[in-house]
């Protein structure tokens, strides 16, 4: 049979649509910190920004018109954005005015960590590039691409940081992800009408959510050509600004 991707999930119509959902069925978006002590029906919001801060931003002004807060977790790695790019530090900020917290979406492939009890020490070295580089405290993160042995950890923080792929979350709670452009379990649509977990873990990436209904892959085709554009916008405008040549132009 088939595959069926649902493209058209993934748009910021939708969005409105799965949030309201969200609402009418009565969940409080509450945060990381709060879940422990929390009693009624709710939702943890995150977002692992892997690529596409601009989506990032498009969803956290949706969020804030509807009075959602969520947690945008900053990749220090990613080869889709640079936080420091002023552009890019630029909207992050915006994010954070918007009243989102901001969290450390920390991939451990960039660095050996032998032994593995090294790993504080990498969070860290992240965690207070990105609070000095945005100004904000961190106190919650996520792997990136997380390998089993991450999974496994049974630390409900780690370096000091909530830990969001401790057992808490991931078990006394419905986790469902977007990861890769489509629902890795059951569409989230879905899952608010059954109305039968009061207690929902849910991570988006806000790159797969665009305007209209695209394929995953132009998605990202999309992303590297708006950074092409500004790549090659910031070079002429630099040295247009320095007064120089810019040899071969048109």
């Amino acid at each position: 049979m088939k595959k069926v991707y649902n493209f058209s999930d993934f748009t910021e119509k939708n969005y409105k649509k799965i949030l309201n959902l969200a609402k009418s069925n009565n969940y409080r978006f509450i945060s990381y910190k709060e879940a422990d002590r929390a009693k009624d029906k709710y939702i943890i919001l995150r977002h692992d920004v892997d690529f596409s801060p601009h989506r990032a931003l498009a969803l956290a002004e949706i969020e804030n018109n509807m009075g959602i807060r969520a947690t945008y977790c900053v990749q220090l790695g990613s080869f889709f954005y640079n936080i420091f790019e002023r552009e890019v530090k630029d909207t992050f900020l915006k994010i954070k005015k918007l009243k989102h917290s901001i969290g450390l979406h920390f991939d451990s492939s960039l660095y050996n960590i032998k032994p593995f009890k090294k790993l504080e020490d990498y969070i860290l070295y992240e965690k207070d590039i990105v609070e000095k580089r945005l100004g904000t405290k961190i106190d919650i993160f996520s792997f990136h691409n997380p390998l089993k042995k991450e999974l496994n950890i049974v630390n409900f923080r780690i370096a000091g940081l909530i830990n969001v792929y401790n057992g808490f979350f991931m078990n006394k709670m419905k986790y469902i992800s977007d990861s890769n452009g489509y629902w890795r379990y059951r569409r989230l649509s879905d899952l608010l009408k059954d109305r039968r977990y009061d207690k929902m873990h849910i991570l988006i990436h806000p790159g797969w959510w665009q305007r209209s209904a695209v394929s995953p892959w132009e998605r990202i085709v999309r992303c590297v050509e708006g950074r092409r554009r500004s790549t090659y916008k910031s070079y002429n405008k630099l040295l247009g600004d320095f007064g120089r040549e810019n040899i071969g132009y048109d």
